[in-house]
Formats: C-alpha cells, structure tokens, sequence
C-alpha cells in the first residue's frame, strides 16, 4: 500500500488544525484556511487507500466557522482542488460551478465582479456611484469596484444565496462570493510550481511558497504570470488579441500565544490587453434602418466574415486596455477571557483603469468611434469590528460595527468622426470628454443569534442598520467640428446627493430531524444603496448648463427560503435542497443603448418590481473509494420584467432579465486508478447546461443564445509521494461560441444594423498540458 507524501505531515496539521478551531475559536477560520491549504486536491492526490465517505466541508459563511450542514442557508462550495479541475482562473470562471452563478461580461470599467448574478438578480453596473447586487469578499473583505478578477492561491469559495444584508451589508442583495485564500502554515516549509502549456492560446506559470519565519510566525507568498491570446483576430494588422496578467499575494501570520492570531496580507495584479476591442460582429444586416450603411459589405471589404463564430475584428484604431488592483489588509482575532473572539478587519485597496483606447466603430469605414479612458480610480477604506460568542452553546451570537468609504474618479473622451463624403453641414468630428467623481460612506451595525430553545431546534434573527451617504458629479464638455469652423464648447455639469437610512434582517429555525438531516426556514430582507443619474439630466438638456443629478432608489429584497441539508448511505451522499421565492422592490437595472451615432450610452433606473422563485439542489457523493461526483442544479422561475415596461422604445414585459436562463447544471465527475510502482492516474469530465439566456434588451430574439451544452475532459498522471502530476485538459470540447454580452446595433453602423458578441476564453475550445512540482 503507498502512503501519499502529502498525508503524512499534512494529515497531522489537519488534525491539530480542527482541534485548534474547537479548543479557541479565535483561530477557527484560520484554522479552516490551513486545514484546506494542507489537504492535498482531489485532482492531483494519489492514494490506494482512499477515503469511503464525503469530506467535511467548512464554511464561514455565517462569520464563524461552521460545518455546511449546520448552516441555514443555499451554499456551494468549491475547494482548491475543484477550482483547479474545472480550470478557474478568474472570477467569471466561477460559473462553471456553480448552477445559480451567472456573469456578464466583465470588460467594464466598473470592475470584475460588478456583472455577476445569483439567482436571476444582478446588476451590470457602470455608473460610478452604483455597486453589484452580488458582494465579492476575499478574506473577509468586502471588494467593491476594487476587485481584481484574478483568482490566485485560493482555498475555498462559497456561493451564498441573498439576500446576505445582515452579515454582509448593503452590495449583498441577490447574495455573496466569499473567498478565502490558502493561510501560511506555521513550522512548514513547502510549495509548488505550476507550468501551464495553452499551445498557441498562451501559457501560465503559478507558484507559491510557505516559509516558517521561526515558532509562532509564518510567509505565505503566491505569484502567477499569464498570457492569453487568440480570443479576437484584428484582420487590419494580422494581429491576435493578446491579454498578459500578472500578481503576487504576501500572506503573513504571528501568532504569539493560543488566544491571538495576526494576519496580514498584501495583493498586487496587473493586466494588460492589446490588439482588439471587446466584441466581434455576429450578424450583420444587408443595411442598417436609416439605409446610409450596407453593415454586410462594409465587413466583406475590410476582411471579416461575419456569423454567429466569428471572432474577426477590423480595426485601425489603438486597442489598448489596462488596470492595476492593489490591496492591504490586516486581520486581528483575539480570543477574551469567556471564550468570545474579537476580531478586527481594516483594509485598503485601490483599482486603477487606464489610459485605456478602443475603436469600437469596428471596421475602418466612416462614423468611426473611438474611446479614451486616460484614468479612472477607485480608493477603499474599510473597518470592522465584531465579537463572536463561543460555539457550541445554547445561545450563539456575532455582532459588530461596519464603515467604509469608496471613492471613484474616472474621465472618458469619446470622438466621433461621421461620414466625411456627406455635406458640410454634417460635423466631421463630435468630441465629448466627461469627468465623474462619486463618494459612497456606509456606516452600519450589525448582529445575529441562533437561539437553541431544544436541543433539535433553533431561532435564527439578525438585523442590520445602515446609514449611506451617496454623492456624485458629472461635468461633460462636447465641441463639434465642422468643415469649415467649429462651434464653441458646450459644458453641461449634473450633481447630486443623497443620505439614506435602512434596517434589513433575517428570521428563520432550524430543526435537526437526525445526525443525517436538518431542515430549515428562513425570511430575509436585504438592502442595496442608492445611486445618482447624472446622465439622464445631461443627455436631456440642450443647452449648456447646472442641472441636478436623478436619484435611483435603493433596492429592496425580501426573500422566503426552505431548505433540507441530507447525509445519506453512510457518509456517501450529500445532498443539500432549498425552495426559493425572491420579491425585489425598486430592482435597479440600467438601460444601455448606443445613440444614433454610435456612442454607448447608459442610464441606471429602478424597475418597480422583480420576482425571482424557484428550486435548487446540490449533491456530493462518493459511491466508489476511487469515484467523487459533484452536482449543482437550479430551475429559476419568473425573473421577468413586469408588463408594459419599456426599454429602448420597446414593450419587455414578461421578458427574463439579462443573465437569467431558466434551467442550469453544472456536474464534474473524477475517477482514479492505482498504477504499478506508486503512480495513480486520474480521469475526470465536467459539464455545464444552460437554456436559452437573454443578453441584451432588445425585443428582437437575437439579443438570446439558445440552450446548450458544454462538457471537458481532463487526465492526470500523479507522481509516488505527490513530488509531481502532469495534466492534459479539453475545455468547451464543442468549441461552444457561448458570448459573455450581445450588444446591438452594431457601433457605427447604425440602428437595425446587428448584432456583436463579446467573448472570452471560454468561448472557445481549449486544449493544454500544466505540470505541477512540489516541494
């Protein structure tokens, strides 16, 4: 029988770890973090003598540390090892694991993360004082518009289903990812290298290394560098878009004594992108409505062959993108002297854009369109203090103080170069540039309790009090220019500001039926903040001027959900199930158009009333020592624009929101054999299924992309002792051309022109080797 390399030393920290959590709960994330980082991933780990049953999952989704099946609330979780079988590299790739997960597309300056949906509810936000309706949280803090997208050194992520008001605050109304990097291990030395071989897709290199600083401390330093091409094809210059990314995380941990524990972690991430703007032409009309553009021909003479495949662009403008995220945290947990832990967060993290070009007219014809983010920022301070009683007690509580403060500023210069055959009355050039500032400060306290009134049976009840101030400015001056003269600068400026106060919670019970079962109750209300429409008032007005910026009310979820947590044939099958009805008041949705020219134009708004209802199930099993099956499944009902509403001129009544397809499955399968002399060889498939998915809101059925079905494969041979795995993968075998948005009409082309797809690596078939050394 061999014995896996990893299990010796790790088996034993894994033990120590878990006591750790119980005896001082202080440590108890901490402890979980280190658990998961010692465990060896599923994928790669080598062993004939296997595990018979599911693996204990832990979660923090309630702010202590807790065991999945005690806690009252939809979770998926994926572990270090399920992120790298399905191939996450960054945070849209997510989706792939989860049903009720969906993202957009995630090129907006708003920030990754800002696009995503659960269940149906999510906004793609591009105003600068709007936040996402699903909260990203990375060590227990909150991201903002600062998220950096890249998923580097990862120990666990948890879907949690909204809406997560109470505990995670007012971004946080359709639900939360909560992610948790892998902790420095104190008195271990080790680490690994990952090469990863995309052929002639690019190619990555992963690292990390744990290094004991002496008895109580411990650095945790994980690195990656990346390159990703071919996604778009400029067929002006012969060039292949080209996406280089690049970050660093240091993970510091001092721990003194039992009852304190320090972490201090510092981020940084580059990425860079060249050769092609965001979108490809995916259908083309013989002319666009008004008849001054033949959309088909015009791509024909540049070299494009438009469909529904295509990833040709035409440009010959600059294509150029950039962002910088960089983060500092510090994380104080101290246990007091009647076992409550105290913990303190206080971080800082700032995401900066740019100088960012794009042509975005798509061919080199005339209304050319060309975009320029010299810079946009986004600075966040924030701070939180809460105490946590111990576990195990009739009476469980976690209470604390909350305050942030986000700042955005961005510039765009948009210049527009209409057709210069037409008369001289017709501008040869309309240059707009805008400035945006915008200050968002949440203040809020927060608490919830489960109350053990039997042994079997629990009341949950938290509330949250929030006190937001939201202000914003906007100044946009626009010249035209003539052939002969130009006219003078119109400077036209919008503010606004507003202060709102809300109390959001949570009620539910519990009820343990057996060490096997539980079930559960719980209504929530949830709460995201106001934003400010300067935009509207300043596209509207005419003349130059001060007007005052609109006010988009704050959103309002209440949600009813049921569910039963199972543990089945003795440890082999998890299955967790939940029931949903959502009923969202003022759900805010944003209107993007691009205007007669051209120009992408985008107006936040409030839809009366959202409702999200529906079924989900989420399995783990074990049938065979050798077998591991994961499942995750979600039917979402209604999630309809209410009758009679308008967009872009048109009725979308009873039409899904964006990013919401009815049915999803995502399922991984992962088979391993023992081989002569110590080697194990692993197989593994995943599959995600979608229906139909609406990405635009036109009422024309090509803003949808209809159902389908997307499988993977993967092999991995595992080295005696773990030293090394070498893995050959087949992601999106069907080479699927899945978009990420539509966007119509066609820029520069005109209303009625068609239609143009913006894709990522997953829209692609991918085949790669990585080969990973431990040390």
């Amino acid at each position: 029988m061999r014995t896996n390399h990893y299990q010796r030393p790790f088996g034993r920290l894994t033990i120590l770890a878990m006591s750790l959590a119980a005896i001082h709960p202080a440590h108890a994330q901490e402890a979980a973090a280190t658990a998961a980082a010692a465990e060896p991933a599923p994928a790669v780990a080598a062993a004939s003598k296997r595990e018979t049953g599911i693996e204990t999952v832990v979660v923090t989704a309630q702010k202590r540390t807790q065991n999945i099946k005690e806690v009252p609330l939809a979770i998926t979780v994926v572990n270090a090892a399920q992120l790298e079988r399905a191939g996450v590299k960054d945070i849209g790739d997510l989706a792939k694991t989860a049903a009720a997960l969906e993202f957009g597309d995630q090129s907006s300056t708003s920030g990754p993360g800002g696009s995503a949906s659960i269940r149906g509810i999510g906004t793609a936000v591009m105003t600068t004082s709007a936040e996402g309706s699903v909260g990203v949280v990375v060590d227990g803090v909150p991201q903002g518009s600062t998220a950096s997208g890249l998923m580097l050194d990862l120990a666990r992520v948890e879907v949690l289903r909204g809406p997560q008001g109470t505990l995670f605050g007012k971004n946080a109304s359709a639900g939360v990812l909560n992610m948790s990097t892998q902790a420095p291990m104190i008195g271990e030395t080790g680490g690994n290298v990952q090469l990863e071989y995309k052929g002639t897709y690019g190619a990555a290199v992963r690292s990390t290394v744990n290094l004991p600083i002496n008895d109580i401390s411990a650095l945790r330093v994980s690195g990656l560098v990346e390159r990703n091409e071919g996604v778009y094809h400029n067929v002006y210059n012969d060039k292949d878009s080209v996406t280089d990314n690049a970050g660093i995380r240091l993970r510091y941990l001092l721990r003194p004594n039992s009852d304190l524990s320090i972490n201090l972690i510092g981020e940084a991430s580059n990425s860079r992108g060249e050769y092609a703007t965001f979108f490809a032409p995916a259908i083309a009309n013989v002319t666009n409505t008004a008849g001054n553009h033949r959309p088909l021909a015009e791509f024909a003479a540049c070299g494009v062959t438009v469909s529904r495949t295509n990833n040709q662009i035409c440009s010959d403008g600059e294509e150029l993108s950039r962002s910088q995220v960089r983060g500092l945290s510090g994380q104080v947990d101290w246990t007091l002297g009647n076992g409550s832990t105290l913990t303190s967060i206080t971080a800082y993290r700032k995401r900066s854009v740019g100088p960012n070009s794009s042509a975005i007219d798509m061919s080199v014809g005339y209304d050319k369109i060309r975009n320029l983010t010299p810079d946009q920022e986004s600075k966040q301070f924030s701070q939180e203090l809460r105490i946590a009683s111990p576990s195990g007690r009739q009476l469980e509580y976690v209470a604390g103080v909350f305050y942030a403060d986000s700042e955005i500023d961005k510039q765009t210069i948009t210049t527009i170069m209409p057709n210069p055959a037409l008369p001289a009355s017709v501008p040869r050039s309309i240059v707009t540039d805008t400035t945006e500032h915008a200050q968002m400060t949440t203040k809020a306290l927060f608490g919830q309790a489960t109350w053990r009134f039997t042994p079997a049976t629990s009341l949950i009840a938290g509330l949250r009090f929030t006190r937001d101030a939201v202000s914003a400015d906007y100044l946009q001056a626009s010249a035209v220019n003539f052939a002969a003269f130009s006219v003078p600068t119109t400077v036209k400026t919008a503010s606004g500001d507003t202060h709102e106060t809300n109390v959001s919670g949570k009620v539910g019970l519990q009820h343990t039926l057996s060490k096997q079962a539980n079930v559960y109750a719980t209504l929530s209300r949830g709460y995201k903040g106001p934003q400010i429409d300067n935009d509207s008032p300043v596209s509207a007005a005419t003349v130059a001027g001060a007007y005052t910026g609109k006010l988009v009310n704050p959103e309002l979820p209440t949600s009813v959900e049921l569910g039963t947590k199972l543990s089945l044939l003795d440890r082999k099958l998890d299955l967790d199930l939940a029931v949903f009805h959502t009923k969202i008041k003022d759900f805010q949705e944003q209107n993007c158009t691009l205007t007669s020219v051209g120009a992408l134009s985008c107006i936040p708004l409030n839809v009366p009333e959202v409702t999200s209802k529906g079924f989900e199930a989420d399995l783990r099993a074990r049938p065979l020592p050798q077998l591991q099956l994961g499942l995750s499944m979600a039917v979402i009902l209604d999630t309809a624009y209410p009758a009679g509403f308008i967009f872009d001129g048109g009725d979308v009544g009873g039409r899904r929101l964006l990013y919401s397809p009815k049915q999803k499955v995502t399922a991984s399968a992962d088979y391993g054999w023992d081989l002569p002399n110590d080697y194990e060889l692993r197989a593994g498939a995943d599959l995600v299924y979608k229906s139909r998915v609406r990405y635009c809101n036109s009422v024309d059925d090509n803003c949808s992309f209809g159902g389908h079905t997307i499988p993977s494969l993967r092999l991995v041979l595992n080295a005696p002792d773990n030293k090394w795995s070498a893995q050959l993968y087949a992601r999106n075998l069907g080479d699927k051309r899945v978009p990420n948005a539509i966007i119509y009409p066609l820029p520069g082309k005109g209303a009625g022109s068609g239609f143009a797809y913006s894709l990522g690596e997953n829209s692609f078939r991918r085949v790669g080797v990585t080969v990973d050394y431990r040390f």
